[in-house]
């Protein structure tokens, strides 16, 4: 007697208690259970069967273009937004074309399968309006276009690789990053696989001949039988979509959106790369602003949802748009993708407004809603590779690409953020650093070091005035979170120890960074500044020599090397540092630090014998 097959030994005891199970002899008649049963498990159990275990469906909305010729790389990079000269055989990125106002013609993910041939994973809704463009700019490029006869099918869950490594007959490793691809052959037929997540969990596209669709599918059921797999329904395919904050074409965006108001454009947007139609647009919004209104998550109060196109108001005041709404079996929730204007969209905040005219509650919440623990454990320890790499071997290249795995893991990592920001910075990629401090300020808008980091690279450039600005956003930041830690102090010893505790941690991740750069700017200020407020002033003076030292015109740090050196009673060397940091502010038009230290140094000299 065999045992039942894998689907039923892995249900949950809800459906399990629906079924009289027996064992069943026969594979063919085991098959024949198994598309019974999928046919009663709700769209719950299909969601956490996928969670736990793994679950496929076709992508009939789905589909490829074949692009070849000795000019293919070249005519791709001009028409589309991301670098496609970086991709080596075997990698994909997510990429778009835009129109000269930046608005959508289309967003896919581009495969390099050989030295002159890529593969195009397209929503079909897209397919017509995508091919209408490049054959439009096709011109005398030796570029052939064309639709290859498959299907598609896509296989997710975190025991998805076993499962897929076993269709695919072991006949090649899969893809191990986001967007790769490989060829194989199965049944003598040239298939692909392509590493991409439609559900937040792990999983691969499989692109297979129409020819041999019924092997295929007999195939699968012969797969079901062995291992925990089942086929997931429409309904929990949409709820998995927007849990992993995956916008659809015709849903979330179309013809009407720019690319930066969809947030597609922090993965399919290279700030790096030569021109394409677009490019001007986009650059300008990143660089110097953000768009009105742009898609993010919210978490919405009840379980009723919106109506598609509800508009979200505060006090009369237009602030929003739905899109996209399902309950989340993830979060227990009813969640949305919706158009927020940018005064409204700092994450984690809680709105009282009305959706569609009806009082709602809603928090606002970073894209995607749902992430599995693995995932951001694998982006943490590609975070920590990058930076011990880095260290051992004073190389960048590597990092940074180990840095870009872990955001496409984790889209909310912001220690990857800032450490590639960094690195970038260090390349003279300044474009692209600021992009990834403006993410990072959008994850978390009281992070002190992202608006730091964005005064420097914005100086770095000349842009003196939004260098300024973000230099006063820090300082701001930095005393609202000194007052608040001050009054935590006199309500509670211990808030008092917990902000002690913090010092330390901080202490321990600017001592971090100075192990990878001894000079860096940020983390030596930072370091002689917790010092400082520890009451630790030896141990203050080193880092904030090394910054006036290295970096000259840094004038907030011959503030507090000045008062530092007061704290010691080393007068004299204490007014030779405010007069230093008199003239470095005075050229630089530093107003405050330049009143504060004339202030000190008057009553320096006053109190002198």
């Amino acid at each position: 007697m065999r045992p039942l097959p894998a689907v039923a030994e892995n249900l949950s005891p809800s459906a399990k208690n629906r079924f009289n199970f027996t064992r069943i002899p026969c594979p063919h008649v085991a098959g024949l259970f198994i598309r019974y049963l999928e046919t009663t498990l709700t769209s719950q159990e299909n969601h956490q069967y996928l969670r736990e275990k793994a679950g496929y469906f076709f992508l009939d909305d789905w589909c490829l273009v074949s692009a070849s010729g000795s000019d293919v790389l070249n005519y791709f990079q001009t028409q589309t937004s991301n670098d496609v000269h970086k991709l080596n055989i075997g990698q994909g990125q997510s990429t778009a074309i835009v129109d000269r106002k930046a608005k959508i013609i289309a967003t896919f993910s581009l495969h390099r399968t050989g030295e002159e041939s890529v593969i195009i994973l397209v929503e079909s809704v897209q397919k017509e309006k995508l091919l209408n463009h490049l054959k439009t700019f096709l011109f005398r490029e030796d570029v052939s276009l064309s639709s290859p006869d498959h299907f598609l099918i896509t296989i997710q869950g975190p025991r998805s690789p076993s499962i897929i490594q076993d269709f695919i007959q072991g006949s090649t490793p899969i893809p191990e990053k986001q967007n790769d691809i490989r060829l194989f052959d199965l049944d003598a037929q040239p298939c692909m696989i392509i590493n991409k997540s439609l559900t937040g969990e792990e999983g691969c596209v499989l692109a297979l001949p129409t020819k041999i669709k019924n092997s295929i599918l007999q195939k699968l059921q012969e797969i079901k039988i062995k291992h925990p797999l089942i086929q997931v329904d429409s309904h929990a395919r949409e709820i998995f979509r927007i849990e992993a904050g995956i916008p659809s074409y015709g849903k979330d965006l179309d013809e009407k959106n720019i690319l930066p108001e969809t947030g597609l454009e922090h993965s399919s947007v290279s700030y790096n790369k030569g021109c394409y139609i677009g490019q001007e647009v986009i650059a300008r919004i990143k660089t110097y602003g953000a768009p009105n209104f742009a898609l993010m998550g919210l978490v919405m109060e009840g379980n009723d949802l919106p109506l598609v196109d509800s508009e979200i108001k505060m006090d009369s005041k237009k602030i929003g748009t739905i899109k996209s709404s399902v309950f989340s079996y993830s979060l227990q929730k009813t969640i949305a993708l919706a158009y927020i204007q940018k005064d409204y969209r700092s994450p984690d905040v809680d709105l009282n407004v009305t959706v569609g005219g009806a009082p709602c509650k809603i928090r606002t919440c970073l894209l995607p809603f749902y992430q599995p623990q693995t995932r951001k454990d694998h982006s943490r320890r590609l975070h920590n590779k990058a930076l011990v790499l880095y260290k051992d071997q004073d190389d960048l290249e590597q990092p940074v690409a180990l840095l870009r795995e872990a955001i496409e893991l984790d889209p909310k990592n912001a220690d990857a953020y800032e450490a590639l920001g960094v690195f970038l910075s260090k390349q003279n990629k300044l474009d692209e650093a600021i992009a990834l401090m403006k993410r990072l300020v959008e994850i978390d808008p009281e992070e002190i070091m992202a608006h730091t980091n964005l005064s420097i690279y914005y100086m770095q450039q000349g842009r003196i005035e939004e260098a300024e600005r973000e230099k006063g956003e820090a300082t701001a930041l930095e005393f609202e979170k000194a007052i608040s830690e001050n009054m935590a102090k006199k309500k509670s010893q211990d808030n008092a120890n917990k902000n002690k505790a913090e010092k330390e941690k901080k202490i321990s991740m600017f001592k971090q960074v100075l192990e990878i750069d001894p000079a860096d700017q940020v983390a030596n200020f930072g370091l002689g500044s917790v010092y400082y407020d520890l009451k630790h002033y030896e141990e203050a003076l080193t880092p904030l020599l090394t910054v006036v030292k290295e970096y000259n015109d840094y004038s907030a740090a011959y503030v507090l090397l000045g008062k530092t050196l007061e704290k010691l009673s080393r007068q004299e060397e204490a007014i030779e540092a405010y007069r230093n940091g008199i003239a470095v502010a005075s050229k630089k038009g530093d107003l405050m630090p330049l009143k504060e230290m004339q202030q000190k140094l008057n009553q320096l000299l006053d109190s002198a014998p």
